[in-house]
């Protein structure tokens, strides 16, 4: 049976008597194992570090606030103390379970003795304090608020001194990393200030990404103190690495967390999840997050009441969480993580090791070392990024180094990181056309297809046209798969993919490409007229042999490996290389298409990993590439590359061309078919009547066409002129 306590009188007893919290915090069933009942209108709560008390703080009569004690072990409650003020802020010391610190809105802070109730007042604010932030071997206990940060010595709690910040931009969180003896604070803009404790001369800053507009409202310190993260009004939350000082990576929190209102690290508890994250976002859900992969555990949330505040003891193994109808509920912590057999948790062991400040001569050693390292590294990665010698790269090894790929397909395709607006798009949700995505690809990994589901969904809402392009996810899920730790570079990588390789796709939709297809056409008849004859006598046109290959971006018909080497190649030139390496992989396929007796074997062979050497394939795009005539390939026809701008989205304006345009794309095509069929056998010196029947009605073919063509046109202008003197007529009468 859970235990329970109703605050209905200044001391009482938990329910049940024979309680015992220390026999259930390894349960791993999310089961209340304690409930606490307020009475008033507001209410917050405490764990202590090893949870042999409680603090809950509740209104009673007269509008007065009380702070009650829950002892958790001796199974009962009292009250604390009366305030007239509400709380601000409450914290358990951690290395000595038994001191409660408290703030409230008369700017005071009070050290109190829940045992023997000694009050210690903390008077130096000059606006309420919000935080109160103190390590199991920190020498500190530092409170602030929006203005400021206090520093105050442990256990003497005389005040040390005061941080001197910028008014200007509101503090949102302070801490101390014991491990470095650094102090930490943390802007709504994002920024943070490091010092060390002993020189606050040398002071770093981290600012947040550019184009990242975020308002920053929680932070919390990995338990190691190696990791600092932030969010607020966004689903992005930015880590920071205290130990480079630098911005690690922005993550992405799954869909249902919409934004962060609080956040805290759960300590490591689990043999499996070391770095596990808790967070609270505004609607009153709670998300426990894996911080490695980005991948949420658990959701907990209620069906009538929000969530209002968490409180993680400091052991790990319980959390307190408040609701909006004056319940606060305790449960294990290990319920938060998926059941696993396979692993028996044990109990985690009190630290042995007393707080000690690392020497200033070991850490500066070890400062120089790291520094030493990282800017090697950074020479090694300068060098290798010189977008001069990433041609010549390429083209001696035929592929980028594996290890610095993603790299360097960022820097290609010179991708702005915008963050806040892809932020906005995917606030806009799933798209209505994407919901059912799992039906038809049927994608056993989660993950990709969640991220696979937002790409898709944030290219809907930038360009409503996409949504009816069907095979817009075969495209796109190759690139997903590349880029599946980075949302937003995927993102960014497939809209610049758009704009410039496949600008010519869309002209006369829902039908294919022709410019693109006639390019490709072209480059197979000047390479090989006979293979393209035999198409041709099979009935297999450029739509079926060649489209297939592009929509697919070539992933249908290339292993993995091989299809990022030919995105390397394809990355690195112009646009107008595309088409020719659509036309390599045909050119290269010459034998098994000659054997093949008719259209349905093409494309059996089409949609099938070829067995190619890709080298070869590349070899062939190259030369089509270099000895192709420019007309066709230029950039006037084909276009430039023209990177994303920095801090927006250009307007998807490629779509659907006039009719007129289509019909006559296609009778130009037709009549260089006409004249191909000419041109393969120019010496013939007579023909077979069946042949000749053949030409004549190809002859008759093409003036057909041009005949109905110029009637079109005659007839519409006929059109224009009659209705032209019939707007003059009536305009003559009305002036009579």
């Amino acid at each position: 049976m859970r235990g329970q306590v109703v605050l209905d009188d200044i001391t009482g007893n938990l329910v049940p008597h024979d309680f015992n919290l220390g026999t259930l915090k390894t349960t791993r069933k999310l089961m209340t194992l304690v409930e606490i009942l307020g009475c008033g209108v507001s209410q917050d709560a405490a764990l202590s570090c090893h949870s042999t008390f409680m603090a809950v703080t509740t209104v009673g009569e007269s509008n007065t606030n009380l702070v009650y004690i829950v002892h958790l072990v001796e199974n009962r409650y009292y009250l604390l103390k009366r305030t007239v003020e509400p709380c601000t802020a409450l914290r358990f010391h951690p290395y000595q379970e038994n001191i409660l610190f408290l703030a409230t809105d008369s700017r005071s802070v009070y050290r109190i003795d829940v045992i023997d109730g000694t009050v210690i007042k903390m008077e130096g604010h000059r606006i309420p304090v919000v935080g109160i932030q103190s390590g199991s071997r920190s020498p500190l206990v530092i409170t602030y608020n929006h203005e400021e940060v206090l520093l105050w010595s442990w256990p003497s709690l005389s005040l040390m001194s005061r941080l001197r910040l910028d008014e200007a931009v509101p503090v949102m969180w302070a801490g101390h990393v014991w491990q470095r003896d650094e102090l930490i604070v943390s802007f709504v803009t994002g920024t943070v200030f490091i010092w060390h404790s002993q020189n606050r001369s040398q002071q770093h800053t981290v600012q947040p990404p550019d184009g990242l507009q975020i308002e920053f409202e929680s932070f919390a310190l990995s338990s190691g103190g190696e990791w600092l993260v932030g969010g607020g009004r966004s689903h992005l939350m930015v880590t920071y690495s205290l130990l480079s000082r630098s911005v690690a990576q922005v993550i992405h929190l799954p869909a249902s967390c919409t934004d962060v209102y609080h956040a805290a690290f759960l300590p490591p508890i689990h043999p499996r999840y070391y770095q596990v994250l808790a967070v609270l976002n505004s609607t009153g859900v709670l998300n426990i997050i894996n911080f490695t992969t980005s991948t949420k555990l658990k959701t907990l949330r209620a069906q009538r009441f929000n969530i209002v505040s968490i409180s993680v003891s400091e052991d790990g193994n319980f959390i307190a969480v408040t609701y909006a109808n004056n319940t606060t509920k305790v449960y294990s912590s290990r319920c938060l993580f998926p059941e696993d057999k396979s692993h028996i948790y044990e109990d985690v062991a009190e630290p042995q090791v007393k707080f000690r400040i690392v020497e200033d001569e070991k850490l500066d050693h070890k400062n120089d070392e790291m520094k030493q390292k990282k800017r090697k590294k950074f020479k090694e990665i300068k060098g290798l990024l010189d977008k001069t010698k990433w041609y010549e790269l390429l083209r001696e090894f035929n592929e980028y180094p594996v290890k610095y790929r993603n790299l360097i397909w960022v820097s290609i395709l010179d991708l702005p990181r915008n963050y806040s607006v892809f932020s906005d798009l995917l606030d806009k949700g799933t798209h209505l056309a994407y919901e059912k995505l799992q039906d038809t690809l049927q994608l056993a990994d989660r993950g990709l297809l969640k991220v696979l589901k937002g790409t898709l969904s944030a290219l809907t809402h930038w360009a409503p046209f996409l949504s009816s392009v069907e095979y817009l996810p075969e495209f796109v899920f190759p690139f997903v798969k590349f880029f599946h730790s980075n949302p937003l570079l995927c993102f960014e990588a497939v809209v610049t993919l758009l704009l410039n390789w496949c600008q010519h796709w869309f002209e006369f939709w829902p039908k294919p490409g022709i410019m693109i297809l006639n390019v490709i056409e072209q480059l197979i008849c000047n390479a090989d007229s006979p293979l393209l004859a035999h198409l041709m006598r099979l009935k297999v046109t450029a739509e079926e042999y060649a489209w297939p290959l592009l929509i697919t971006a070539f992933s249908r018909v290339l292993s993995h490996t091989d299809w990022l080497m030919v995105w390397d190649h394809i990355l690195s030139n112009p646009p107008s290389f595309l088409p020719c390496v659509a036309a390599a992989c045909i050119l290269k396929s010459r034998q098994p298409l000659l054997s093949c007796g008719d259209a349905h074997e093409v494309k059996v062979y089409l949609n099938q990993e070829l067995w190619i050497s890709i080298r070869l394939i590349l070899d062939k795009a190259y030369i089509l590439y270099t000895n192709s005539n420019n007309t066709f390939l230029s950039e006037d026809k084909l276009g430039k590359f023209i990177p994303l701008p920095r801090g927006g989205l250009p307007v998807f304006s490629i779509g659907p061309r006039d009719a007129r345009e289509e019909e006559r794309e296609n009778m130009e095509r037709k009549m260089r078919d006409v004249e191909f069929i000419r041109e393969i056998h120019p010496t013939r010196p007579a023909r077979s009547p069946r042949a000749a029947s053949f030409s004549k009605r190809q002859e008759d073919m093409v003036y057909l066409i041009g005949r109905d063509e110029l009637e079109k046109q005659e007839q519409e202008c006929l059109k224009s002129i009659r209705n032209l003197r019939r707007r003059h007529l009536a305009t003559a009468k009305d002036n009579l």
